[in-house]
């Protein structure tokens, strides 16, 4: 991860985060909100079709790292937001601990930010 050029980081990507606003009759709304855009580094990794019920139907998945520089706050109830498709964070390492650069693990797929 120290050999990490600058210029590899030319994706971008927006994270997001699940909140919960009232509609017009009280009740609560999920939504997500946009927290930064930023640049990243994207390696697709892998991608399988995987039964979506024991009663049947097929769900694509795929599973995609996103580097990015290192930042405050991020946590697994978040995801990706890059062209168009939503990933979700299923692990983040911050490499080394060095605080310059974090590695998101994601996939596709539902996620309801809990």
């Amino acid at each position: 991860m120290n050999s990490l050029q600058a210029g590899q980081l030319n994706r971008r990507i927006t994270l997001e985060s699940l909140v919960q606003t009232k509609d017009s009759e009280g009740g609560m709304v999920d939504s997500w909100s946009a927290v930064a855009t930023v640049w990243a580094k994207v390696d697709n990794l892998s991608g399988n079709d995987r039964r979506a019920t024991s009663h049947g139907g097929q769900v694509a998945e795929a599973r995609t790292e996103f580097t990015i520089r290192h930042r405050s706050g991020l946590n697994a109830k978040m995801r990706v937001n890059y062209g168009g498709k939503k990933y979700n964070i299923r692990h983040l390492n911050d490499f080394a601990e060095e605080h310059r650069f974090v590695v998101l693990t994601c996939d596709t797929g539902v996620n309801d930010g809990r």
